[in-house]
């Protein structure tokens, strides 16, 4: 097997691993705490998640793509980390109570104290996670990986169980993260000097600034709606904002952070050996919408009853503004790729515009949006993230010059594909209406991938002839 094929193996692998334990932890949770706790958890993570571009700097990237990469740098990186997640701990605890005071309520400044304490520990294993993913060591990353997602959910549900409310999840994200520099460090095969070095720190900055600015961006687009929801609708709406993105996302991250890690430096390798990057780009598009485009489609068809399965009746105003979200998901799938792609072939500053151009749209009609109903509120972020899909596919015509017929019938083959499925799901669904939600949501699994294996055989899509050549290795072992 290709050093490719297993890197996405062991990525994929640990995302499907990681989401079936996500996915158990989140039905316990759900019954434990009410929408309300969600709701300051949510508000008070957010701020950490836009503090954490701030605290990497776009450093772990610069790592991961640095041609020459000297100890001098390595160790100027791991200082320019300690510098920025140190300065940033010490600016949450000062203003957690301006934050308390904004959303009127104390316990979303106790969850930001908590949660700052990560800044303090991260930077310890940051470079060293950040070296496996240069090595494609992703064998390890997993072990890492798992092993951090089992502490948090035993850390949440314990806590939960114990009455310890919506704090159990601020600690248990302590608990994961100590977890996770302890093993980083343990599979390290570099051992990085912690004394203070700043040697070439210009060109390491001028580098991880465009990364960085496009995380904060990406970032300001994921947790922006929940910000301004709060606000202006109130913390339970965006705690049913937040379940929403919760069962999409859940999914779309099971299927895009298991490749996105791998397409980078794939690319960038294809891009050093002068290959056609069109191609590959087509051919990546064909094999990922397959996958995605069926999946969040029979997502949209089962969404109540998966909703009312997992979290309850108390969560059934999540689930229309959930079926509008898996629409923005099949543009979004599409350029997380593209944007592999332009990383890869080193065009960084087309990475910052694609958010600069993105983002900004996609929270201002979030913001009118707010005057309506939370489905139009989805509605604006899913058109926000299809806006992104047409900049990047756009960007990369004119950077590879693949052909838009080529995409055209990748596109085609993968909503028939999606069709078959779809309507799989949809049949079973209405056929076993009056059974219970466990055994729809089973069913309509099953008859989806049904409808998937079917679809993909008439059609010699190639993930068939991937899914048959694995099969028949296995079985000659």
């Amino acid at each position: 097997m290709s050093t490719l094929k297993k890197s996405i193996l062991f990525s994929v692998g640990e995302k499907y691993i990681i989401f079936a334990i996500q996915f158990f932890t989140s039905i316990i949770v759900a019954r434990l705490l009410t929408p309300v706790e969600f709701g300051i958890f949510s508000i008070g993570s957010i701020f950490l998640s836009f503090s954490h571009i701030f605290r990497d700097i776009g450093i772990s990237n610069y790592v991961i793509q640095e041609q020459n990469l000297s100890k001098d740098r390595l160790e100027t990186a791991q200082s320019l980390l300690f510098a920025t997640s140190w300065t940033l701990a010490i600016i949450l605890w000062s203003i957690n109570g301006y934050a308390a005071s904004y959303y009127s309520e104390p316990g979303v400044s106790t969850v930001i104290i908590i949660l700052s304490l990560n800044f303090l520990i991260l930077p310890f294993g940051a470079l060293s996670s950040a070296l496996l993913r240069r090595e494609m060591r992703f064998d390890c990353l997993l072990k890492i990986n798992i092993s951090a997602a089992i502490v948090h959910a035993l850390a949440s549900i314990s806590l939960c169980l114990f009455g310890f409310g919506f704090v159990s999840l601020a600690w248990a994200g302590v608990l994961s993260t100590i977890t996770t520099v302890i093993a980083t460090i343990y599979f390290s095969d570099r051992k990085i000097s912690l004394r203070p070095h700043f040697i070439d720190w210009r060109h390491i900055i001028k580098t991880g600034g465009r990364f960085s600015g496009a995380s904060l961006l990406w970032e300001s687009g994921i947790s922006g709606p929940e910000l301004i929801v709060g606000k202006t609708m109130g913390l339970e709406s965006t705690a049913f904002l937040g379940r929403a993105q919760g069962v999409v996302g859940l999914i779309y991250r099971t299927i895009m952070e298991g490749l996105a890690p791998v397409l980078m430096p794939h690319f960038a390798k294809s891009h050093r050996e002068q290959q056609d990057i069109g191609k590959k780009f087509i051919k990546t598009i064909n094999n990922v919408s397959a996958l995605t485009f069926p999946i969040f489609s029979c997502l949209f068809v089962a969404m109540d009853s998966v909703v009312m399965f997992l979290y309850g009746n108390q969560w059934l105003a999540s689930i229309q503004p959930a079926r509008i979200l898996c629409m923005g998901m099949l543009g979004l799938s599409i350029a997380v790729v593209g944007g592999s792609v332009v990383a890869g072939l080193g065009e960084t500053k087309y990475s910052l515009r694609f958010q600069l151009f993105g983002q900004p749209a996609k929270l201002l009609l979030v913001l009118i949006a707010c005057f309506y109903s939370l489905s139009h509120v989805a509605l604006a972020m899913a058109f926000g993230d299809l806006l992104i899909a047409v900049y990047v596919i756009r960007t990369l015509k004119k950077l590879t010059g693949f052909y838009w017929k080529d995409l055209a019938l990748t596109i085609i083959s993968s909503a028939y594909i999606a069709a078959c499925a779809g309507v799989a799901c949809f049949l079973f669904k209405t056929i076993a209406s009056e059974a219970g939600d466990f055994i729809v949501v089973i069913g309509c699994m099953a008859s989806s991938t049904l409808g998937w294996i079917l679809a993909i055989y008439s059609s010699k899509h190639p993930l068939y002839i991937e899914i048959t050549t694995i099969a028949s290795s296995i079985k000659n072992r």
